[in-house]
């Protein structure tokens, strides 16, 4: 089976406590006193310590039009990706020539050409390297993206993938927004870029193996997460309902999954969930009637970086596998939910 042989991750320069941030977007949004208490509670419920944009703090207080938004996510962008990338190899000490496809998921801007040949140029990979560029699955496509690399390395056994995950959700702010919706997004979104090495089982590296994947995409529910592109920009689209969807739905949806794998919930020694939120975060935990430190990584992520959307899920995975392998051993259990209303879901293990 397929292996990851290596995560890392990249991030901006300008890095805030969460009470700086909760400050500037206090002048931006408060207009009485009940606003202000609101937004407090908001940014203080988080769980989030502190967060990097990559723009400065002060950036965000004049708006800005989407091309120049879409300038700068491409410039800082492609910066963070590169870093990202580069990290992978020289974790491993390989050469960047050992690479056969890049696949590159973002949500919160536009490229034509797409990220990964500007990638495969900056990063020095061959000519021949294909490209999968996945856009618009949100905070699932780094779930997503893992599964499309397992499928090209099980065809391919002998060949690597790059994984690439770009999302600057700063850029994407709209100060004229009052709503709860993006209120909660100024609370709770952050930038950065990760990657991922992908092996087939023929390449000698060691690295816990890629089981199975699986999707679901839930009837009607448009409505509960993405964009509406807007002339100001990419305006949030964010349920409230979200976490009761994803507290109702889970047990179901990931024992059905488990199942067609001939393992159950008792199985998954590890859960490495995207931490949406903290309200995702105890969603996650009651619908599979889990202790807190079941999730202790997507927590910590989420307290460190805040959501990065489809990036987050690769720091999770990145904070797995600094572990020692013994402690990684057992099977399990990668998940992010995304617009669609979607869920992405990975089986792992480290063999003993």
């Amino acid at each position: 089976m397929p292996k990851i042989a290596a995560v890392s991750h990249a991030l901006p320069e300008h890095c805030y406590a969460q009470n700086e941030i909760a400050r500037v977007v206090s002048e931006l949004f408060v207009e009485e006193n009940d606003d202000l208490r609101r937004l407090q509670q908001v940014f203080a419920n988080a769980r989030i310590n502190q967060r990097h944009l990559v723009m400065p703090l002060d950036w965000y207080r004049t708006p800005c039009p989407p091309a120049e938004r879409n300038r700068l996510y491409l410039e800082r962008g492609l910066d963070l990706l590169t870093r990202a990338g580069a990290a992978c190899f020289d974790a491993l000490s390989w050469p960047r020539q050992q690479v056969d496809m890049v696949i590159c998921v973002s949500t919160t801007g536009l490229a034509t050409p797409s990220l990964d040949a500007r990638l495969i140029n900056l990063l020095g990979l061959r000519r021949e390297t294909a490209r999968l560029p996945i856009w618009g699955l949100g905070c699932a496509a780094g779930v997503a993206g893992l599964s499309r690399a397992f499928d090209y390395c099980r065809a391919y056994p002998e060949r690597v993938v790059l994984l690439s995950a770009l999302e600057c959700c700063s850029l994407t702010l709209m100060q004229n927004d009052l709503s709860q919706k993006n209120l909660i997004g100024t609370a709770l979104f952050a930038d950065g870029a990760a990657a991922a090495l992908v092996v087939g089982d023929q390449v000698d590296v060691s690295g816990p193996r890629l089981l199975a994947h699986g999707s679901y995409l839930f009837p009607d529910s448009y409505e509960i997460m993405g964009w509406n592109f807007v002339d100001d920009g990419m305006e949030l689209v964010l349920s409230p309902q979200l976490p009761e969807l994803i507290r109702n739905e889970l047990r179901q949806l990931v024992q059905s999954f488990l199942a067609q794998q001939v393992c159950s919930l008792s199985d998954i020694v590890h859960h490495l969930a995207h931490p949406g939120g903290a309200r995702v975060v105890d969603a996650y935990l009651e619908g599979l009637g889990l202790p807190e430190s079941a999730l202790q990584f997507s927590s910590e992520v989420l307290n460190r970086v805040g959501n990065l959307s489809s990036v987050t899920i690769l720091l999770v995975l990145e904070k797995w596998l600094a572990q020692a392998s013994s402690a990684r051993r057992g099977k399990g259990l990668v998940s992010a939910f995304g617009p669609g209303f979607s869920a992405e879901l990975l089986l792992v293990e480290e063999a003993g």
